[in-house]
């Protein structure tokens, strides 16, 4: 089916060099890498360097970035001031086998910035600090069954790798989601210790969770869907969220792995509603592996290790707190003042709302979501308030503007999800329109013919 695309005859021509060596490397590589994600039909593109805003594949083609490793690089690449933190770093070491001040004061900046986080731990992945906020929760409850959203999408452990991206048709009601777990491997036991909630249907997630009230230990929740689309959470939601786990002593845990970008102190500080436990990553490594987890101190206290018992919750990893990462986030907390997050949500308001006048204009049926520096493009006639609204996309089509935009120069993530960075500029967002635009036409008029 591919070969008879046009946007796939325009890529293959224009990387060559991208074919050969995604032919190479599979060799070693199964698919040729070591992240799912980032792979996509004919084969994907191999980015050699990013500077600001842009990227440069092997071909030597220059695209500007609004994947920005799907929303990891908020200063855009090769940011001067943290490149120099972490060089400065490297010179004294890369790991010194002791608590480190860098550590110590980034751990200090988080605590500061993140409204309800008392004290925090780092770990190497959102994964990990997901995994390590459910597992706390386990334990300073005494239950065992958690409550997620279908659509969330928290990292890759078995816990939560289940209803990320189900089919709809095998998804159940839409207010009683079923449980579909996202790949084979996954215990048959562990999935029905899992509740699958609705986004964003407070009535229905409520109803759920008073309904399981005795067994749950935790209710998960992205405050902004990303891999189920860029879809944010509204305020009601997560004050439902909020106030039925806070009466049923269920512990709240908000996945901001994506959402921090959205204010100083995260989606927590843009909402005013506060969980009980942080699961972060991404943009707080400085383009380096991270993740990170904090929240009250009584529920921290159980990772303690000065107690004469040791921890209740052991806590163990090589890299966990990596000095040259934790340089990297405190040279990116520094330059993340209150005028960049609102320069960033102008440009993401600007960028959005000239998608939605695009389509208008020229008659395309599609959908945007997000919020502030995010958004994501849809397929569809259907309003996009949860993961199973974005089920009724064209697929195809999808994967036809996504290789569109890279012919034009634009990269976006494969599903068109994308982010503002701080280096963009309101001329880069109209370049994207403009690029969307000549990308959209040229479908228009293969249809017609």
């Amino acid at each position: 089916m591919l070969e008879n695309k046009s946007e796939v005859k325009r890529f293959e021509k224009r990387s060559p060099k991208s074919r050969q060596f995604s032919k190479d490397s599979s060799q070693f590589l199964p698919g040729g890498d070591s992240r799912s994600t980032s792979y996509y039909l004919p084969y994907p593109l191999i980015f050699t360097e990013g500077k600001g805003s842009h990227i440069y594949d092997i071909d030597g083609i220059k695209r500007l970035d609004f994947a920005n490793n799907f929303t990891s690089l908020i200063l855009g690449h090769s940011n001067q001031m943290v490149s120099e933190a972490i060089q400065s770093q490297i010179s004294k070491g890369l790991g010194l086998f002791s608590p480190t001040v860098a550590q110590a004061n980034f751990a200090r900046r988080l605590c500061e910035r993140v409204p309800s986080i008392d004290q925090v731990r780092f770990t190497n992945s959102g994964t990990e600090a997901t995994m390590n906020c459910i597992r706390a929760a386990r334990v300073h409850t005494g239950k065992e069954k958690i409550a997620k959203c279908e659509g969330g999408y928290h990292g890759t452990h078995d816990s939560v790798f289940i209803s990320v991206r189900p089919r709809r048709e095998n998804a159940g009601d839409i207010r009683y989601p079923i449980p579909i777990p996202e790949t084979p491997g996954i215990p048959k036991k562990l999935i029905e210790e899992v509740l699958i909630l609705p986004y964003n249907d407070p009535l229905g997630a409520e109803t759920l969770i008073s309904q399981h009230a005795n067994e749950l230990a935790a209710v998960i929740v992205e405050p902004i869907q990303g891999t189920g689309g860029m879809i944010p959470a509204t305020y009601e939601y997560l004050l439902a969220l909020r106030e039925t786990t806070k009466k049923h002593g269920i512990l709240l845990i908000f996945d901001e792995v994506i959402s921090l970008r959205l204010a100083p102190g995260g989606a927590q500080d843009y909402f005013q509603i506060m969980p009980d436990l942080t699961a972060m990553g991404k943009f707080i490594g400085g383009g380096l592996p991270i993740g990170a987890f904090g929240g009250e101190r009584t529920i921290m206290s159980l990772f303690d290790p000065s107690k004469i018992e040791g921890p209740v919750i052991p806590h163990a990893g090589s890299y966990n707190g990596n000095p040259a990462v934790m340089a990297a986030g405190s040279a990116t907390l520094d330059q993340l003042t209150p005028p960049i997050y609102r320069r960033l949500e102008i440009l993401g308001e600007a960028l959005r709302a000239g998608i939605r006048e695009l389509a208008s204009e020229i008659e395309f049926p599609l959908q945007v979501s997000g919020t502030s520096s995010l958004f994501g493009i849809h397929l569809t006639n259907h309003p996009i308030n949860c993961y199973r609204d974005t089920t009724f996309g064209d697929d195809e089509l999808t994967h036809e503007i996504f290789l569109g935009l890279l012919n034009e120069g634009y990269v976006l993530s494969s599903r068109l999800l994308g982010c503002i960075s701080a280096t963009m500029t309101p001329a880069d967002v109209e370049n994207l329109l403009e690029g969307l635009r000549t990308v959209l036409t040229r479908q228009q008029l293969k249809l017609k013919k």
